[in-house]
Parts: structure tokens; C-alpha cells; sequence
């Protein structure tokens, strides 16, 4: 008798028709990488999985920006609908301003005060680094970058949430690099231009040990978040 292969658990975005693509959403305790060009809407997609986890899923979720300051960020993201400070004040959401070289030195040493805050206090399952391109640049060459990379993993895996780490690419001539090889999946968010018209678009990349849907969908990033239309073509 042949055994039928378990299914793996998975952590939905609540983004709809996006977690159709996924077989369900994100593969549960992976790290994913959300890539994109400036402006294409990387992290309304990081805080809306967030969102979308405490409000659809009682998953509480963190926040650690390296390049913008929470009180920014909470402004900002209200224009969406989102109420973080009442998250926040309900333990649903934290929103961490981190230093890339506070973090340098957490991964060197395995001591960073996060560990306690987020696994003990929030009880978090997911979590959002936003952004891995600051984090890289405090790095001088690519065997520096590759450990680091491995050293801020593995603390990610002994905290047991679904990651999603956002980083800036030029996806019109991306090369690709280590950290390709080392997430489990990977989504792509283009601001493509086309005449004088730019277009927003999602693809679902790379998904390790999983189906997903080899697509490009039509994006838009709308007063409540990013929208995807499966039905539509980009062009």
C-alpha cells in the first residue's frame, strides 16, 4: 500500500487569490522573500500579512524596520485601514525600529533580546525583517553576507514563525544571489512601465517542496492593502 505524503501546514496571507496560487499560503516556519523594485509595494504586502494574521488568523505577528521609524509607519499604514496602535495595545502586533548592527551583533553572539519579547511576550508566529537589503550592506563580501544569512536563520527557525523578509531588486535584470538560494520561497512584486504607463504585478517565484501557480497576476495596491486579480493578464 502506498502511503499518501502528509500535507504541509500552511500560514495564509488572507491576501484572496493569492493563497489559491500557494496551495494555501506560506509553508509554516519558512523564511520567504518578497523582492521588488522601489515603490512596487513591498511592505503594504509585509504589514498586510500581519494584519491579516492577527485579525483573519489570532496569529500575533512582528515588525522589525531598519529604515523607517514605527510612528512613520504606523501613519502610513493607517491609510489602508489598519488601526496598528490598537493592535499594538491588544499584543496582536508589535512594530520594532532595529538596527541592522544591533542585529550584526545579535547573530554573532545568539543574545538578542527579541527572543524573550517575541516568543515569550507576544507569543508571535509571524514576523516581517523589512528590509534584508539594509541588513546586507553592513556586510563587506559575499562569504560575510552568505553567514550572516545562515546565523539570522537559524535564530529565525528557533523562534517557530512564518518569516517574510523584504528586499530591493531591479527584477528587469535580476542576478541572482545567495539569499535566492537560501529562503524557501519567493515572491516578486514588479512596478513594470510600459509606454507611459507603469503596472503593478505579483509572481510566486519559487516555492521549495510545493506546487504553486506559475503566474504573473495584475496587482493593485488599493485604500485597503494590495488586491491581486487572478483572472486578468498583466497585459
Amino acid at each position: 500500500m502506498v502511503k499518501s505524503k502528509p500535507e504541509l501546514e500552511r500560514v495564509p496571507t488572507g491576501i484572496k487569490g493569492l493563497d489559491d496560487a500557494m496551495a494555501g499560503g506560506f509553508i509554516k516556519d519558512s523564511i520567504n522573500l518578497v523582492a521588488g523594485s522601489p515603490g512596487s509595494g513591498k511592505s503594504v504586502f509585509a504589514m498586510q500579512y500581519l494584519v491579516n494574521g492577527a485579525k483573519k488568523y489570532n496569529q500575533p505577528g512582528v515588525y522589525i524596520t531598519f529604515e523607517e521609524r514605527k510612528d512613520k509607519l504606523t501613519q502610513y499604514m493607517g491609510n489602508f485601514g489598519w488601526d496598528l496602535k490598537d493592535l499594538i495595545a491588544n499584543k496582536k502586533i508589535d512594530i520594532l525600529e532595529q538596527s541592522p548592527v544591533d542585529i550584526k551583533k545579535a547573530t554573532a553572539k545568539e543574545l538578542l533580546g527579541l527572543k524573550f519579547k517575541i516568543v515569550r511576550e507576544l507569543k508571535a508566529k509571524r514576523l516581517v525583517i523589512d528590509s534584508m537589503s539594509a541588513f546586507s550592506l553592513l556586510f563587506q563580501n559575499d562569504f560575510e553576507k552568505r553567514t550572516a544569512h545562515m546565523q539570522l536563520f537559524e535564530m529565525l527557525r528557533d523562534w517557530g514563525v512564518t518569516a517574510l523578509l523584504t528586499a530591493e531588486y531591479d527584477l528587469e535584470e535580476h542576478k541572482s544571489t545567495h539569499l535566492d538560494f537560501e529562503v524557501d520561497s519567493i515572491v516578486w512584486l514588479y512596478n513594470m512601465k510600459k509606454a507611459d504607463v507603469r503596472t503593478r504585478a505579483l509572481e510566486v517565484y519559487k516555492m521549495r517542496g510545493s506546487k504553486h501557480l506559475q503566474k504573473t497576476f495584475p496587482l493593485e495596491i488599493s485604500d485597503k492593502g494590495i488586491v491581486i486579480y487572478p483572472e486578468q493578464s498583466v497585459f
